[in-house]
């Protein structure tokens, strides 16, 4: 009963809560709340089949019965459909809603919205790694179920003797925020954790130039280092084509986008350092972890149940590549159902030797962000475009194009209420504080991005590299 109570008024009946409360009660409250949802996380990875469709199921039942009634998209859809919400009894019937695309999301964001229901509310803004910029709502029992995902997650520092007061983490992040950065300052401030629980993180601007960023990661001495996979390769292509010394932290872990996987190899082969993955979205904030065995995410379908579908939306069996589809049961702040995230890969056939019963998916294609090398040998991560497009609100869609005389078209599509004179200004204002001159550029606006040959929609296409 405790436990229902808590999930319910973390759910929706938190605003009136929270107005009453000063601030004090609701922190009391979301501190009892993270202590209940703490408590067997890390045996989650290892619940039978049979429990883990229990939990899904009710999760799913629940869920949809309030889209239908409070999130104007779903309202509509089931309306028209003559769809009855009583019929969606368990995680197999998502399949019967239809595919939403991240432009049809970043289009109609405020559809996913619930009217007339109350909460507070964090909103996260994506990396644009994807060509769609994106902003999503999660309120706290999304954002405080996560955190608490991070005792599945034990196995990281598991080699780890320092208490969590000596326990140093650094964060190599976009430089105006990430949404990782953004999820432990919200905790922090909504919840009591004790100082001596609190670990100390640094963090680095992954746009600095990694020489200095290896320099001060020398000095903060970290055991555990976090990032962007392209900002963790591009850390370690300085370390090997230099081949200077560096602190050694107990492990590196990467989310967002992928590190280049021989690098990857290399720096557990030659350097002893283990590498881990987290596989997540501003969309849905934890799908899954790489664990021990390194044969791909474990997923939490719990909260993130995953399936893989072929071009034509038919679904495929475990092993065989196609697009990644998700759904979020544990955010009511902007509800996704059977949401597309632009990610290929394949379902690993078989359990996993470290005894953990969740899926797991072996990621094929995913937001791999390439980098641009330019004439003076500078590299430029592709976040550096982002960091300029993302906070135009009227684009839509964007790509960057290179081509054969080392320019680049930069395709956007836009609201067509936009005032596309003044939007050129913004953004050449802003390239050229970013590259002071040393890239050649054209903004062009179009009516869609096209997708390359392989079906798939990349952020940034070189020469002869559209596959």
């Amino acid at each position: 009963m405790f436990s229902e109570e808590l999930e319910a008024r973390c759910r929706g009946g938190i605003k009136v809560y929270m107005k009453v409360s000063n601030g004090f009660p609701e922190r009391i409250f979301r501190s009892a709340f993270l202590a209940w949802q703490l408590l067997g996380q890390h045996r989650v990875p290892y619940w039978s089949g049979q429990k883990l469709e229990k939990v899904q199921n009710r999760k799913v039942r629940n869920l949809v019965r309030f889209a239908s009634r409070h999130v104007p998209w779903y309202r509509e859809l089931f309306s028209s459909q003559n769809l009855d919400p009583r019929d969606f009894k368990d995680v197999s019937d998502l399949s019967r809603l239809p595919i939403l695309t991240s432009l049809q999301v970043k289009k109609d964001s405020h559809l996913f919205r619930p009217e007339g229901v109350g909460g507070e509310t964090l909103r996260l803004i994506s990396s644009g790694t994807t060509g769609v910029h994106k902003e999503i709502d999660h309120g706290p029992f999304s954002i405080f179920t996560n955190a608490a995902h991070g005792e599945r997650l034990r196995h990281f520092t598991a080699g780890q003797k320092k208490g969590p007061s000596n326990y140093r983490e650094a964060m190599i992040v976009i430089p105006q925020g990430s949404a990782g950065q953004e999820l432990q300052q919200y905790v922090r401030r909504k919840a009591y954790i004790p100082g001596w629980r609190v670990p100390r993180r640094k963090y680095f601007s992954m746009l600095d130039d990694m020489s200095s960023i290896v320099s001060q990661l020398d000095e903060f001495e970290p055991d555990v280092i976090r990032g962007y996979g392209s900002a963790l390769t591009l850390l370690f292509e300085e370390v090997f084509r230099t081949g200077r010394s560096f602190h050694r932290p107990a492990c590196l872990v990467y989310s967002a986008d992928k590190m280049a996987p021989a690098l990857k190899s290399k720096i557990m082969e030659e350097f002893k350092i283990p590498v881990y993955g987290i596989y997540s979205s501003v969309e849905c904030l934890q799908i899954g972890f790489e664990c021990e065995r390194h044969r791909g995410y474990h997923l939490n379908e719990d909260c993130y149940p995953l399936r893989v579908v072929d071009h034509q939306n038919r679904p495929l069996a475990d092993g065989e590549t196609g697009r990644i589809i998700v759904s979020n049961l544990i955010n009511r702040s902007f509800v996704l159902l059977n949401y597309e995230l632009g990610d290929e890969g394949r379902i690993v056939p078989g359990d996993c030797g470290c005894g953990r019963k969740l899926r797991m998916l072996d990621l094929e294609v995913s937001r791999f962000a390439d980098q641009v090398e330019l004439k003076d040998g500078i590299k430029v991560h592709p976040v550096t475009f982002l960091e300029v497009l993302d906070y135009e609100k009227a684009i839509w869609q964007h790509q960057i194009v290179e081509q054969e005389d080392g320019s680049f078209d930069i395709l956007l599509v836009t609201d067509p209420s936009a005032d596309r004179e003044k939007m050129v200004r913004r953004l050449e204002e802003e390239f050229g504080r970013w590259f002071q001159g040393r890239i050649r550029y054209q903004i062009r606006f179009v009516d869609k991005i096209n997708l390359t040959r392989g079906g798939k929609q990349k952020t940034m296409v070189f020469r002869g590299n559209n596959q």
